[in-house]
């Protein structure tokens, strides 16, 4: 009897979160933008290159409608900087570039000598100047150029001449982009005409779905798992994201596809359903996830068994289910992770080696191997973009006749036997086999609490809301779907992905402000007051650093610094936390404190250099009042040389800059605050905290300058 052809699987994951905020803000990342230009257009020509040889390739709607927002012009935090001349960069500009130009895989840096020699001036300090940061700009964004710019004559141009660019060649290159950003849809519009790659969805915004159903779903594979309470569980909002997530696809590509990809592969029996119900032919999880499913006696098997379970598709029994496949973990992290520092042909054969064994211990059985993973961050650590690889793999796979390589839809089609019966799914996702990843740490499970609050106070506003792109009501306009399209953006999975310790970037602090920034203009659309806690970052490791005060002040306000005076003062760090390291800004350090009374506070700014750079300022100084809802009280104050004020009100600027402020929160009161430093034409110069507010209580008379200690900012 001759043995079924193995039949092998692949599925590549793409996505970004929504980073558009609701009040006209450009995007604060601009990883959409970077990535279709380095892989999000060659990658369907490269997937369809061998016809023996099929894949399926998943869009998030919300990376798709961010793709089409920049082909009509839009813009993000960083554009925005590069569009503007070098030679008219502000300090905030020439900081901005400083920490985050020189964001480019090392892989990547090494082929262009200037822009490591730019870093390596940059981390040691040294001043660049306007040629130097024009250069800075171009070279970032021809790093960014994937294969198909690469070939283009203007990117190879500008890389044999390497340096000295001017402002024309600048703007040549980011209109060049720009125009280009508008190929990335048709590419894959052309791909999925093939035949050859299989169209695949999210639900709009990614979110994992099994915890809007339920957030205690999280104990399902961890019964130790804290869960916030109450507990969040809103079935129409997930729904909501599904049908909004298959509407969108078929706005930009002019069909539904079959399959649905579960935002991080996180499946309930909840999601099955409602995938089921949506019309939706298949979905995949983790192997993980089947196998803690199963009965405990089906789990303890051999290879054979093992291979006869894993690799075949099932079903949920009891509910209209999708067909279910569960990736190869072990194939599919060979990808992601290990392969890249392997020669293409050695880690080809380790691919068909892996395949094999799988063969050997079910000769007879009719097997389907998903190898799923991310679509695009894998690749920057691999040579050329992962192109050589891929083609190796392809080539190896195309060479066996005992293999087939399918799309999921071609998989089902050719089954001689329906897919095998699940009596449960235990909930989980393709990290760990669980959903620890998204709930269960403090700054998690308080992000979770955020959105209920906000899901409960605007339920009534939204709940004949119709659902909407957030495209649609980007404009800033107060409306009940406004309100539902910025709250549905808050549901996405990254913000609870970069929350607690168990991930990290350079743009974690970004994340969250980010998850904030939607929360909050739920509220303004609903013309509903923003929450206070929405003014502070949720996880306290995004917030400033400093020292809480020690003790009471009452210092001489007269500029000359009195060390004596400010010997139990809180502090804050000045400069600006960035992707590579803290720069040098306008202030070395504020120095703060209050009143035994807390009835006054105190401000102390040592500049970097002299303070006279602040005569003609304005120094803003904003308090939050404890009262929920409140709004932030300002106060504006006109800097000049010397002593001003009154009894009460006193500026003093000489060697540094003192401020005594009077305050009415009363002792022992939590006290918020932030600063803002305007120049002569009123544009904001510096801030502290760049995010958040410095948050202290009046230590009193009786506190011991003993107690100083390094923290960190915390919810009061």
């Amino acid at each position: 009897m001759t043995a079924p052809p193995l039949r092998v699987v692949f599925l590549w994951h793409f996505h970004q979160p929504w980073y558009p905020t609701f009040d006209g803000v450009p995007p604060a990342l601009p990883w959409v933008r970077l990535h279709a230009l380095k892989d999000y257009f060659d990658l369907p020509a490269l997937l369809s290159e061998e016809p023996r040889i099929h894949h399926a390739a998943n869009l998030v709607p919300a990376l798709l409608d961010q793709i089409d927002l920049l082909t009509r012009g839009g813009s993000d935090a960083f554009l925005e900087v590069a569009r503007t001349p070098a030679t008219e960069w502000d300090l905030a500009a020439v900081r901005f570039a400083r920490q985050n130009f020189f964001a480019v895989h090392p892989r990547i840096l090494e082929r262009f000598p200037r822009l490591a020699d730019l870093r390596r001036r940059a981390e040691e300090g040294e001043a660049l100047s306007s040629s130097d940061l024009t250069d800075l700009v171009v070279l970032f964004h021809l790093a960014w150029s994937g294969p198909a710019l690469q070939k283009d004559p203007l990117v190879i141009h500008l890389r044999k001449r390497g340096h000295g660019f001017t402002e024309t060649e600048k703007n040549a290159l980011l209109d060049h982009q720009a125009a280009f950003l508008g190929r990335v849809i048709p590419a894959w519009k052309r791909a999925f005409e093939s035949g050859l790659v299989e169209a695949v969805t999210s639900p709009y915004h990614h979110p994992i779905l099994p915890l809007l159903l339920d957030s205690s779903a999280g104990r399902d594979a961890r019964p130790d798992l804290p869960v916030p309470v109450p507990r969040f569980s809103h079935s129409d909002d997930a729904r909501s994201q599904i049908a909004l997530g298959l509407g969108t696809f078929e706005r930009h590509f002019g069909f539904r596809p079959r399959g649905m990809w579960p935002p991080e592969g996180a499946l309930s029996e909840g999601t099955l359903a409602l995938l089921g119900e949506a019309g939706v032919a298949w979905t995949a999880s983790d192997e993980a996830v089947l196998l803690q499913s199963l009965p405990a006696a089906r789990r303890d098997f051999g290879e054979g068994d093992r291979a006869r379970t894993v690799f075949r598709p099932w079903r949920l029994a009891g509910v209209p289910s999708p067909d279910i496949f569960f990736r190869d973990r072990i194939l599919s992290d060979r990808i992601g992770f290990s392969y890249a520092t392997w020669d293409p042909a050695d880690a080809a054969a380790d691919f068909v080696a892996r395949l094999l064994s799988i063969r050997a211990a079910a000769p007879e059985a009719e097997l389907v191997v998903p190898v799923i993973l991310d679509g695009e961050n894998a690749w920057e650590t691999y040579p050329d973009n992962g192109a050589p690889f891929l083609r190796a793999l392809a080539a190896a796979l195309a060479a066996r006749q005992d293999f087939e390589v399918v799309t999921p839809s071609e998989a089902l089609a050719r089954l001689t036997a329906p897919p095998a019966s699940l009596e449960r799914v235990i909930a989980g996702s393709w990290v760990d086999g669980n959903l620890a990843t998204w709930i269960g740490a403090p700054p998690k499970n308080k992000a979770w609490s955020l959105l209920h609050a906000a899901r409960e106070a605007l339920g009534g506003e939204i709940a004949a809301a119709p659902v909407v792109s957030p495209v649609e009501v980007l404009n800033g306009d107060a409306s009940p779907a406004a309100a539902k399209a910025a709250l549905f953006a808050a549901e996405a999975s990254d913000w609870f992905w970069w929350l607690g310790d168990d991930h990290s970037s350079a743009h974690d602090a970004v994340f969250d402000e980010l998850y904030r920034r939607h929360l909050a203009a739920a509220y303004r659309a609903a013309a509903r007051p923003v929450p206070p806690e929405l003014l502070e970052p949720v996880d306290p490791m995004h917030g400033p650093e400093f020292v809480p005060p020690g003790s009471a002040l009452w210092p001489a306000v007269d500029g000359l610094a009195g060390e004596a005076d400010w010997a139990g003062a809180g502090c804050v760090r000045g400069g600006s936390r960035g992707a590579m390291h803290r720069s040098a800004g306008l202030v070395k350090q504020l120095l703060f404190g209050a009143s035994a009374a807390g009835d006054t506070l105190f401000l102390r700014l040592d500049p970097e250099g002299d303070a006279s750079a602040f005569h003609g300022w304005t120094l803003r100084v904003e308090i939050l009042p404890p009262g929920d809802g409140d709004a932030p009280v300002s106060t504006d104050l006109h800097l000049s040389p010397g002593v001003t004020g009154d009894g009460t009100l006193r500026v003093g600027l000489d060697r540094v800059l003192e401020v005594r402020l009077p305050c009415s929160l009363g002792a022992r009161a939590a006290l918020s605050f932030r600063i803002a430093l305007l120049d002569a034409d009123g544009r904001m110069r510096e801030a502290i905290p760049e995010d958040g507010w410095v948050r202290f209580r009046p230590p009193g008379p009786a506190s011991s300058p003993a107690s100083l200690r390094r923290a960190r900012q915390a919810p009061a």
